[in-house]
């Protein structure tokens, strides 16, 4: 694991202080080049208003905690009872940092995988969500399993990363013909067919193609 250290994020008058691993805070500034930081409000895109990638429809479903046990969702941010577009306008970089650790980072185990696993796996949870991003990993996996005659049986693809998965991963990565660098553009393969798969049964998404094929092509190099 990382090394534990305190950072400071701070926006306007908002300083908001976590305990994360370095490892967690190059993923994060890695992922934020990736989803922006703008706010954005565009009609095509499915999650909603989105500001530092973090989008109204997650942030209806995690930003509902209470850790101050206030009776108030810390999320809502402008205190008027609900968590909707002007809360996600109102998100700093501190806030969307913190959500990505709690919601993602942590769930993963993410300090627990190799690199670049990892950061891989995050960015795709953020994106495509935890269990698909799982599959996807499974599915790396089984494509790295089929090039050798000795490997193990092929993965059941189910998104749970249990003793069977890491038995795997471990095997590829020992593999010398095999090793990172395969689990790595393997990964990348799964990535771009899923991306290219959402533009071919929607239309309306493919004008976002290009983008999201540049980011699968950004796996694993941070």
């Amino acid at each position: 694991m990382g090394s534990e250290t305190n950072h400071i994020d701070s926006a306007a008058d908002e300083i908001v202080v976590s305990g994360w691993s370095e490892r967690f805070a190059r993923a994060f500034d890695d992922l934020i080049g990736d989803e922006g930081t703008r706010f954005v409000n565009d009609p095509s895109d499915r999650g909603g208003a989105t500001k530092f990638g973090w989008s109204l429809r997650t942030l209806v479903v995690e930003g509902k905690i209470d850790l101050d046990a206030d009776g108030r969702a810390d999320f809502d941010l402008d205190g008027d009872g609900d968590i909707d577009g002007a809360d996600v306008r109102l998100l700093t970089r501190g806030d969307a940092k913190f959500l990505y650790h709690r919601c993602f980072w942590l769930r993963l185990g993410a300090d627990d995988l190799p690199r670049p696993v990892g950061e891989m796996l995050f960015n795709q949870a953020v994106n495509a969500g935890i269990g698909n991003a799982r599959r996807l990993l499974q599915r790396a996996l089984n494509r790295c399993l089929e090039r050798a005659a000795s490997a193990p049986s092929q993965l059941k693809v189910d998104g749970a990363i249990g003793p069977a998965t890491l038995q795997a991963m471990n095997w590829v990565l020992r593999w010398g013909a095999l090793g990172m660098p395969a689990l790595t553009d393997a990964f990348r393969v799964e990535v771009r067919l899923r991306y290219r798969a959402i533009a071919e049964r929607d239309p309306s998404q493919k004008r976002f193609l290009k983008g999201w094929l540049a980011r699968a092509d950004r796996l694993g190099r941070i």
